[in-house]
């Protein structure tokens, strides 16, 4: 176990934000000073890799570390069918109260059900959590078995961009030295672009694309990227 998963096993949920969707983002922790977004950013976002992804009403959505439900909560007010995984058990109880057409299961990455298949498999902001590299392809397995027509890899830390986002989030800790004592034990993975499309595409998924977010009010864009391809089969 990482020092992330032990964390996020025991995430409390945190004081109501005042509306439905603004305690599942606080809740999934989108509200510190690296990664903090409004509602209208959060569903801007969403419905913009919806359009990207073709996740039209109808489409059935399973999200791999889904948290609290922010992500799907917006998906299922679009018409989709929504469930997910996640290693919190507050976190998955929260999902289902908030999306109660849901279907929720606590569950490492690594370990989630393949059956019943659906549209698409997606991942927001979870693979920086992952121990390896070689845990990262045992999550893409699934992702891949488990969807019938796209898998996407969402808000992913880039290694090419790794110093200055180091830099970036010691600056807003008040030093390198407050950010290493805040973050012991905590490491952020990063991955390589192509690294991530030839797996994508290993698995035989089709017209692989690796983009850079477009996001307003979110300060790691810069630091992250987006990949997902189709399946084809």
């Amino acid at each position: 176990m990482t020092g992330w998963d032990a964390l996020w096993k025991r995430r409390a949920i945190p004081p109501s934000e005042g509306s439905t969707l603004a305690d599942l983002i606080a809740a999934d922790g989108w509200t510190s000073a690296f990664a903090r977004w409004s509602e209208a950013s959060w569903s801007a976002n969403v419905r913009h890799l919806a359009t990207t992804l073709g996740l039209t009403p109808g489409t059935s959505v399973f999200e791999v570390g889904c948290g609290a439900g922010a992500f799907l909560y917006e998906l299922e007010r679009l018409g989709c069918t929504v469930g997910g995984v996640d290693l919190s058990p507050a976190l998955v109880t929260k999902a289902a109260e908030a999306i109660p057409s849901g279907h929720f299961e606590v569950s490492e990455a690594a370990a989630l059900q393949v059956k019943p298949q659906v549209d698409a498999v997606i991942s927001f902001g979870v693979f920086l959590y992952f121990s390896s590299l070689a845990y990262a392809a045992q999550v893409l397995d699934r992702m891949v078995e488990k969807a019938r027509r796209v898998v996407a890899v969402l808000d992913v830390p880039d290694l090419a961009a790794r110093e200055e986002d180091l830099a970036y989030r010691h600056k807003l800790a008040g030093g390198e030295t407050a950010y290493a004592a805040r973050y012991a034990g905590l490491d952020h993975r990063y991955y390589d672009r192509a690294w991530l499309a030839d797996e994508l595409r290993a698995r035989g998924l089709v017209n692989v694309r690796v983009e850079d977010p477009a996001i307003d009010g979110y300060g790691d864009p810069p630091f992250r990227f987006n990949a997902w391809g189709i399946v084809a089969r």
